[in-house]
């Protein structure tokens, strides 16, 4: 496939206070091997000098603004999103960094599977051979039942543009709202899940993600998130299914008030009674397993599931 039949990406790159690292993030964008995308850059009106280095770059494949109040993530990459004019979109935020080679794996991967809504890394499973179409159904039972698919980096997913407005984009009620948006278009589209090691996302001390996500409020919201799709009409699950999901949402939460129990943090649970209606009869949960189950059950290391290399876009016999 040549350059010019390739589809054009969008790189979105929001920034807030992000001096110390966006230079990084910028240059690396621009180094991939993939020429034909654009980069937006949206700084949230940072207070250090962010915007003094990205108004430095002057590579025509950028567009930038700055906005003059502070509006929040999840507005901010919004405002982006409605700039966008790829097929393509991913996010590398102004501290994460892409490999070289990585937009063009990505963006013609995901070319050659147009029934996918979005594609997403992941790291070696070993009765799974990337890439592989997972269904709604599919991705929803390893979300629920098993460690699923989205254990990873918001970095680490590339999204068809036209399905990520279609859904109405990222929602700002959920301070995870990178898990939302992929509960979202899984639950209604296919998905592609490839190989990981494209991007690299950085992790640095006392960062504000990691730590409400481990917090009781970060816990809260990730199970009232994970009910709010299991009650959608669109959930792919079997009324059966939906049943026994809960049920493994309602353990998860007991494990955690028992935690919080022995930590001396008593009001907790008073907390997940008021919003969830777990009392203590239920704490007997404590002990009990969550129902696993395997989308791939009937796959092994000798026998992995698998497309043909002639539908790979990087094989010598891959036909457009």
């Amino acid at each position: 496939m040549s350059v010019a039949n390739n589809p054009l990406v969008t790189v979105i790159t929001v920034t807030y206070n992000s001096s110390a690292y966006v230079r990084d993030a910028i240059e690396s964008i621009l180094a991939s091997s993939y020429p034909n995308f654009e980069l937006i850059i949206g700084d949230d009106s940072s207070s250090d000098n962010t915007w003094e280095i990205v108004a430095g770059f002057r590579d025509p494949r950028i567009v930038k603004y700055r906005n003059e109040q502070n509006i929040g993530e999840y507005p901010n990459r919004n405002k982006a999103i409605q700039l966008a004019k790829g097929e393509y979109l991913i996010f590398i935020d102004g501290d994460d960094m892409i490999y070289p080679h990585g937009l063009d794996f990505m963006v013609k991967t995901l070319h050659a599977f147009p029934g996918c809504g979005m594609a997403l890394m992941r790291w070696f499973k070993n009765n799974l051979f990337f890439p592989i179409v997972v269904t709604p159904h599919q991705f929803y039972v390893g979300e629920y039942f098993g460690h699923g698919f989205l254990g990873t980096a918001f970095s680490n997913v590339l999204f068809r543009t036209k399905i990520l407005v279609q859904v109405g984009g990222l929602s700002d009620g959920y301070r995870a709202g990178d898990d939302f948006i992929r509960y979202r278009i899984a639950s209604q589209f296919d998905s592609l899940v490839i190989g990981d090691g494209l991007t690299w996302w950085r992790e640095t001390p006392g960062q504000a993600s990691g730590t409400f996500l481990h917090s009781v409020e970060g816990i809260f919201e990730s199970i009232e998130m994970k009910f709010s799709f299991l009650d959608d009409i669109k959930c792919p699950l079997s009324e059966e299914e939906i049943i026994l999901a809960k049920e493994n949402l309602r353990i998860i939460l007991v494990k955690a008030i028992v935690r919080n129990f022995i930590k001396g943090r008593f009001t907790f649970f008073r907390k997940i009674k008021a919003r969830f209606g777990i009392d203590m009869t239920e704490l007997v949960k404590a002990f009990n397993k969550p129902i696993a189950i395997d989308p791939f059950t009937d796959y092994s290391p000798s026998n992995p599931y698998m497309h043909s290399f002639s539908s790979n876009p990087f094989s010598a016999n891959y036909k457009v």
